[in-house]
């Protein structure tokens, strides 16, 4: 049982990953700039939300991941010219919450416009409205007024305490027992076995979830289907997903528990 917190840091760590909230910030919008100053404010925008959300409860999904999930480049710049709503953009690309930022010409000046939508809501979470008169003031409002908007998350998703350790307490000795020195409890090594395997299996449980909800992803992204099969499986998904966290932190429990088993006995 050497391995035992070998196994316990890797699936404690799968269970913290399936349980991030996930974030996507969509390519920035408008025919004021140029192709190269739009994907640097996306820069902007992205750098910003990465020095606000905690990595260990957000994960900023990758522009190219995006991409895959809303049928290639190709497509991907046909969704973002035709669709009016940042939100359905957010669930073809199955995430938690979807940012964009987008530009506009008024006279002399240029209009910046930040939106942040949750995505199962549909709700407008957080929004920002300036004005530039170039460039490099539109990354200074960037960088200076989307942490506050990027932080409305944070307000909204609980952070999740860290679970304690089921580690059972040592029995008191009486001082006048004899012998002094105390055999082997075969008892409690063969309740830190059963928890080790617990924890293995659960944990297989959650892997096998986790493919299920990986190939429900991958059926969702086909395009060309009827609305029944979007609404199907995408709930095959959030079902899969919820499984595979709560089976995760099951067995991360199951396994804590044995190694404290080890550690006492």
């Amino acid at each position: 049982m050497r391995l035992t917190p070998l196994f316990v840091l890797l699936f404690l760590s799968l269970a913290a990953y399936g349980q991030q909230t996930s974030v996507a910030v969509l390519p920035s919008d408008g025919n004021v700039l140029s192709p190269e100053e739009l994907e640097a404010l996306t820069d902007e925008m992205r750098e910003t939300a990465l020095k606000v959300l905690p990595t260990n409860d957000f994960v900023l999904v990758k522009q190219d991941v995006v991409v895959k999930r809303l049928g290639g480049a190709e497509n991907y710049i046909k969704e973002c010219s035709e669709s009016t709503c940042i939100v359905n953009l957010g669930k073809k690309a199955m995430v938690d919450y979807v940012a964009q930022a987008s530009v506009i010409k008024l006279g002399d000046i240029i209009r910046l416009k930040v939106e942040l939508y949750d995505v199962r809501t549909e709700g407008l979470v957080g929004m920002l409205n300036d004005d530039a008169e170039n460039f490099r003031d539109l990354l200074a409002i960037v960088k200076d007024k989307a942490p506050e908007v990027f932080g409305k998350i944070q307000s909204i998703v609980p952070v999740p305490e860290p679970t304690p350790a089921l580690v059972p307490e040592p029995t008191p000795v009486p001082e006048d027992a004899v012998p002094k020195f105390e055999p082997a409890k075969p008892k409690h090594t063969k309740v830190a076995v059963a928890l080790d395997i617990a924890g293995v299996v659960l944990i297989s449980a959650g892997l096998m979830a986790n493919t299920n909800m990986q190939n429900a992803l991958d059926r969702y992204g086909k395009r060309g289907q009827p609305q029944s099969h979007y609404n199907d499986t995408w709930q095959d998904v959030k079902s899969n997903r919820s499984a595979r966290n709560i089976r995760y932190v099951a067995g991360g429990v199951a396994l804590i528990s044995g190694i404290g088993v080890h550690i006492w006995f």
